[in-house]
């Protein structure tokens, strides 16, 4: 598995997870460290489709799927010929249209993951109620991990 990150915190944590391939996708190679790995991909899970679309068209080949599910940052400009070139299925999920079988199917398996060990927890980074702004800014900073606020 690759994974593309925009961070050294963000690398470092991918790789406990697992990752085989972890790569900087600002970084202006990029596309080559990819392809180094693997010529082409057969599914991209993409969060952020539109800085990072040229990058996954680099990469992909007939019959190759990405998967977006987040819409962070402006709506991605669609290069209709590059995606044509690549002859690319694009896929939208939105995951509160997802049938409730497949997410009931999903917590089962998250939740065997979790039992087995095989999942890796991310950073956790804990506010007081008191400290929601702070929190806020956590958030809006990019930190890496979750944001919790503790009500207690």
């Amino acid at each position: 598995m690759v994974s593309t990150v925009s961070s050294p915190d963000k690398a470092e944590l991918t790789a406990r997870a697992g990752a085989d391939l972890v790569v900087n996708y600002t970084d202006a190679d990029a596309a080559d460290q990819v392809r180094a790995f693997a010529p082409r991909f057969d599914r991209i899970v993409e969060v952020a489709l539109g800085p990072n679309l040229e990058l996954d068209l680099s990469v992909a080949g007939p019959e190759t799927v990405v998967v977006t599910y987040a819409a962070d940052g402006p709506d991605p400009v669609l290069p209709v010929r590059a995606c044509m070139t690549a002859n690319v299925t694009l896929r939208f999920i939105l995951l509160y249209n997802v049938p409730a079988s497949a997410l009931r199917q999903a917590a089962a398996d998250i939740t065997a993951a979790l039992e087995e060990g095989a999942l890796t927890g991310l950073p956790v980074h804990h506010f007081g109620l008191d400290d929601c702004a702070t929190a806020h800014e956590a958030v809006e900073g990019r930190a890496v991990g979750k944001v919790i606020i503790d009500l207690a």
